[in-house]
């Protein structure tokens, strides 16, 4: 577009010395045959004269009209150099021909076939986006992952009752039901415990105790069956699957598991009276946890009793110990035993 423009100017430019000088001579004439002193002394040269000052004033008329759309023309072509964006209206005509030719090559028809309307516009982004979600393949809904958490007290403060000699402690207190139940708000739990073991976990309410002098826990957790399944038929696996779980609790609140398995597993009081006692399964964990430093893996063993209860949930006991102390069979791996046999669930 600017160099056709550039050339167009440079056209005009060579002939406009010409026309210049045209217009001074025929201005020059005219000015003379109207200002002539003797113009009055002769019919015939009046008339003469009269003749040549009709063809000079034409003339001089025609030079000032190509003079005056030589002017604007050149005016044109220079706003277009400056501002040769203007000239598109806002259209971008740069793929259309040139060229003549018949057979609707004329830009008016040309210009057809560029619709750049906003509603045509959008209309060809929505069914771009429709064709891509048509071929697009549909989202798989993945259930939520299960993980073993603290059961949470509830009913207010749990019972600590010595037992004995006083050196071993019964606790009797409730936690909170599964929420999708509807019989069991509160559910009542027992278990024995040596007194000396401190409470942990007061604040956020779960229920956990540690031997300060070996680091033995217990804790009691609860955690959601798979659909389908029951306290007897669900695979062992599943047990230590949500008691370690990144997202369980046990996990979440400082402990790192560095590899474990179920070694165990057997269903306890199957056969016993209605209401005397309740089916349970007992679970033996073997696993591996990384000290705080980082550098040394300490192996563990873990005792779980485990209940089920209205709304397909299993609530747990579980302790753990040195895997060294607890393969010894001495005094560590008694004590573990006792607190996972006196684990009762009131269901």
């Amino acid at each position: 577009m600017k160099l056709s423009v550039a050339t167009s100017l440079l056209g005009v430019l060579s002939i406009l010395p010409a026309i210049t000088q045209s217009f001074q001579v025929s201005h020059t004439i005219t000015t003379t045959k109207q200002e002539h002193p003797f113009s009055h002394f002769s019919l015939k040269a009046t008339n003469d004269d009269n003749t040549n000052e009709e063809e000079s004033t034409s003339a001089f008329m025609a030079n000032r009209r190509k003079f005056i759309s030589l002017s604007s023309s050149i005016t044109a072509a220079a706003m277009m150099l400056q501002n040769p964006s203007s000239a598109s209206a806002g259209i971008d005509v740069s793929g259309l021909r040139s060229e003549g030719g018949g057979g609707g090559g004329g830009l008016s028809d040309q210009l057809k076939s560029y619709d750049g309307s906003a509603s045509r516009r959008v209309s060809e982004i929505k069914s771009t986006q429709q064709a891509a979600s048509a071929s697009a393949p549909a989202a798989v809904v993945v259930p939520p992952a299960t993980a073993a958490t603290y059961a949470v007290r509830s009913g207010g403060l749990p019972s600590l009752r010595p037992i004995g000699l006083g050196l071993v402690t019964r606790y009797e207190g409730y936690v909170a039901g599964p929420p999708q139940s509807t019989k069991l708000r509160n559910i009542p739990i027992s278990f024995e415990f040596p007194t000396d073991w401190l409470q942990l976990d007061k604040i956020s309410g779960g229920v956990q105790y540690v031997d300060q002098r070996n680091g033995d826990k217990l804790y009691v957790l609860r955690a959601t069956l798979p659909e389908g399944t029951t306290l007897s038929t669900v695979p062992k696996s599943f047990f230590g699957d949500v008691i370690f779980d990144p997202k369980g609790d046990i996990i979440r609140f400082g402990n790192v598991v560095e590899s474990y398995r179920v070694s165990r597993s057997q269903m306890l009081d199957t056969d016993c009276p209605e209401g005397a006692c309740a089916p349970h399964r007992r679970l033996l964990l073997k696993y591996d946890t990384v000290t705080g430093s980082g550098v040394q893996t300490v192996e563990r063993r873990g005792l779980v009793d485990a209940y089920e209860v209205d709304g397909g949930e299993v609530y747990m006991l579980m302790t753990s110990s040195n895997a060294v102390k607890f393969e010894a069979k001495g005094k560590e791996r008694e004590t573990v035993e006792n607190i996972v046999n006196s684990f009762r669930l009131g269901v």
